[in-house]
């Protein structure tokens, strides 16, 4: 079936399922990086005259200098935004290729989004399909002022009242509640995460291996399935030498029943989440503190990249800020990894970025 005639084409969100990048630090196996993607999978090849995804890109990237211009200037990397899905297929393509001699289940473990109490625009009050994905809630009511807590010990409650985490079941971020429930039933777990074609959302996710999951295969997708059901996920997914299978937990409609998808499976070298190609440097902020627009840009673009670094790591910086370039202030306009608990909004995979509570709620 060509991708022209394939259904799951007239419904964006289904189709990010089967063309979506499957990463996951398979134990013994090292880094990988799994796809679907039908147009990953075309054998086309370039013409020998260059690469007609990255002609032009190279020379924005060079400056754009005059043939005839004498000195080398420096010139500042430009803003790392999404990648186009043409240059990671490219970048997919020219990676050596791997062929899995075990399959894995994959279990999302995205958890339902919990609206702030000031949003700023729609919100999104749950993913895992269990019930309507918007609501409309009005402005809370005022609360009284918190008691000063000058002069109390560092830790201590306030008020006499015990300050309760929220539990994992109502964060986003339930990679490690997965993998010990994935844990609990045997054999290795390896973590990672479901990414977009243009790196622009990420979802962290959790594998075992079907074999030593349990005994039968249609056992281990069972469990598998139970444990995805009880933390509120829509599929499962399966990875091998039989392809990909996407199996719907019926929690969400929108996801659709997959099986026997062709699967290109490839190393993945240490680099940057946020880059589309292999040795790329390291990233660098979209928007500033200028104006309103690029402020709103950098905010987002922060928000993508704490995102990324929640769910993978950074081979480049390591999460951490580098120092400036030559042409910039002295203090890195690159922010630091920010912390898990410190995230306040989300990247979806349908293309809307929501505002979320953190997942400590301030004392």
């Amino acid at each position: 079936m060509t991708p022209d005639h394939d259904p799951l084409d007239s419904d964006p969100l289904a189709a990010t399922w089967r063309d979506q990048l499957i990463e996951l630090d398979l134990p013994g196996v090292g880094p990988i990086t799994a796809s679907a993607d039908p147009q990953l999978l075309l054998d086309v090849q370039l013409s020998a005259g260059g690469n007609e995804f990255t002609g032009e890109d190279e020379q924005d990237l060079e400056g754009g200098a005059d043939e005839g211009e004498e000195e080398l200037v420096y010139r500042r990397r430009r803003p790392t935004t999404p990648p186009a899905p043409q240059i990671v297929r490219s970048t997919l393509r020219d990676r050596r290729p791997l062929e899995l001699a075990h399959s894995w289940l994959v279990v999302p473990a995205l958890g339902p989004v919990l609206p702030t109490l000031s949003p700023e625009g729609m919100i999104v009050a749950d993913l895992s399909g269990g019930q309507a994905p918007f609501e409309v809630r009005t402005q809370p009511p005022e609360q009284l002022a918190r008691p000063s807590r000058e002069g109390a010990r560092a830790g201590a409650p306030a008020g006499g009242k015990t300050n309760a985490v929220r539990p994992p079941a109502l964060s986003w971020y339930r990679r490690p509640a997965v993998a010990a429930a994935l844990r609990r039933r045997g054999g290795p777990v390896a973590l990672g995460a479901l990414v977009g074609t243009q790196r622009d959302w990420f979802e962290p996710a959790a594998a075992a291996r079907e074999d030593l999951f349990a005994s039968h295969p249609d056992q281990a997708l069972e469990s598998a399935l139970l444990i995805a059901v009880e933390q509120g996920q829509g599929a499962v997914l399966r990875i091998g030498p039989g392809g990909l299978d996407v199996i719907p937990t019926g929690a969400d409609p929108r996801v659709p029943e997959l099986e026997g998808l062709d699967l290109l499976v490839t190393a993945r070298p240490a680099q940057c989440p946020l880059q589309g190609q292999d040795g790329a440097g390291p990233c660098r902020p979209h928007g500033g503190p200028w104006i309103r627009a690029a402020h709103a840009a950098q905010v987002d673009w922060e928000a993508r990249r704490s995102q990324a670094l929640s769910v993978q790591g950074c081979g480049v910086c390591f999460g951490e800020a580098l120092p400036p370039e030559p042409d910039q202030p002295p203090v890195p306009r690159l922010s630091h990894r920010t912390p898990v608990v410190q995230i306040s909004r989300l990247h979806l995979r349908g293309g809307e970025v929501v505002r979320i509570d953190p997942i400590v709620p301030p004392r």
